[in-house]
């Protein structure tokens, strides 16, 4: 459903059919009251058109105007954030930020970098134990704490934002390695 779109002509009429009969309450298109209905149209129109464009600008997933105030609520841009940034990476992160509910699950971590725009998978490593298939990486109990995150994407891209927020959302105490397969 779109945006409600009205121009100020038809402000003019609305106002011309509102008001009242009689012989003071002209119609006729040269009188006083189709002048000021005319004039008022076009307040009204500008009055519709920015209350219309408030409606998408209080959705973070749309907003233009007010994705600077969106941003200084969350604490956005991160600081490692490019400068480059796209309208949509920017929403994006907004998005990621408020709908994130907390978590460090690997699907969770799965489906925020989604938010983010990326396709990623997050394996977790483990210390090699007894009964492990045999050619499985062998690594001490620090392996536990580990995670191997593979994004869908080439490595040359900047991949600054996606580091730092699943950083940031990890546990304390892991390690997140990314490798890229683009």
């Amino acid at each position: 459903m779109g945006l409600p779109d009205f121009s100020f002509a038809d402000f003019g009429q609305a106002l011309i059919r509102l008001l009242p009969t009689g012989p003071i309450w002209s119609r006729d298109p040269g009188g006083m009251p189709a002048a000021l209905s005319s004039i008022w149209g076009k307040t009204f129109a500008r009055n519709s058109s920015r209350a219309a464009n408030l409606l998408k600008d209080s959705f973070p997933a749309t907003t233009e105007e007010l994705l600077p105030e969106w941003q200084q609520t969350l604490n956005l841009p991160d600081p490692v954030a490019p400068s480059d940034q796209t309208l949509e990476q920017q929403q994006a992160q907004v998005v990621a930020r408020l709908t994130g509910t907390g978590g460090c699950s690997v699907q969770y971590l799965e489906n925020y970098a989604k938010t983010l725009g990326y396709s990623v998978v997050v394996t977790p490593c483990s210390a090699f134990y007894f009964g492990m298939d045999f050619g499985s990486s062998f690594g001490g109990e620090g392996w536990n704490f580990d995670y191997t995150v593979t994004v869908d994407d080439a490595a040359a891209n900047d991949h600054s934002v996606l580091e730092y927020e699943l950083r940031r959302l990890s546990q304390a105490g892991t390690n997140l390695f990314f490798t890229y397969t683009g």
